[in-house]
């Protein structure tokens, strides 16, 4: 049976930063956008220096969009639990906090993953706090190891770090070159830093844990996903439809 009160576009869920076209349900939460900022110069300065690109300055990711571009995975139980993890994390950046775990979140391409990293990325800046710019594992290998061998060396000329280290929110996302088969080294060696500092990560992949661990010999990589801990910021929870 057909409920009637159903809305396909907010999935009666409502959207976070606006009010739905369909049912006139109210924001779950307000957030600012650029036209309504009375900072927006700033704003806009801020997403220059960490390279949000155009199609997606302003635009917050929600819930009901994700689940409207897939109606095929209505019933999808493992879909519905990978839409309410990525709501969770959104929620919080969204209230302005900041996420105590980290997280690993797999889908393939389609499934807004990029949409929702720099909507997450934009709502921290707008709460002040300092976010590194978004690298794949291939730039930021780069920048690991060359500021290694030179404390002075910036990747593009501009990204430190000692900041990139040291931001409040941190995303990387899994190269789709064959380099993707090491990328574990430089995700368990990026958490592991930030970790030491009590700083969550976020890792935004279309491949497997299988598939950016291929080269790991002896398998250490696979404890992220079964690891029994406390510790959510070194053991990342992993968030995946795939």
């Amino acid at each position: 049976m057909t409920d009637t009160n159903w809305c396909w576009k907010c999935c009666n869920r409502g959207f976070p930063d606006k009010v739905c076209p369909v049912c006139g349900r109210e924001p779950v939460t307000q957030t600012v956008n650029l036209q309504q900022m009375e900072n927006v110069d700033e704003f806009v300065q801020k997403i220059d220096n960490f390279g949000v690109p155009p199609q997606y300055r302003g635009i917050f990711w929600d819930s009901g969009e994700l689940l409207r571009m897939h109606p095929e995975l209505e019933t999808n139980l493992m879909f519905k639990r990978f839409v309410s993890n990525l709501e969770k994390i959104n929620t919080v950046f969204a209230n302005g906090l900041l996420s105590p775990k980290s997280a690993i979140i797999i889908a393939p391409a389609g499934f807004s993953k990029m949409t929702f990293a720099y909507s997450c990325m934009q709502r921290a800046l707008n709460n002040g706090f300092t976010v590194a710019p978004f690298l794949d594992t291939i730039e930021l290998k780069r920048l690991l190891v060359l500021a290694g061998e030179n404390p002075n060396y910036k990747l593009f000329g501009n990204v430190d770090y000692d900041e990139y280290i040291m931001s409040d929110v941190c995303f990387v996302t899994v190269t789709k070159m064959r380099q993707r088969e090491w990328a574990y080294e430089v995700i368990q060696e990026l958490i592991d830093r930030r970790e030491r500092k009590g700083l969550s990560t976020f890792i935004i992949s279309r491949f497997s844990l299988a598939e950016i661990s291929r080269r790991d010999r002896s398998s250490q990589f696979e404890v992220i996903s079964t690891a029994n801990t406390k510790n959510n910021v070194k053991y990342p929870a992993v968030i995946r439809f795939n």
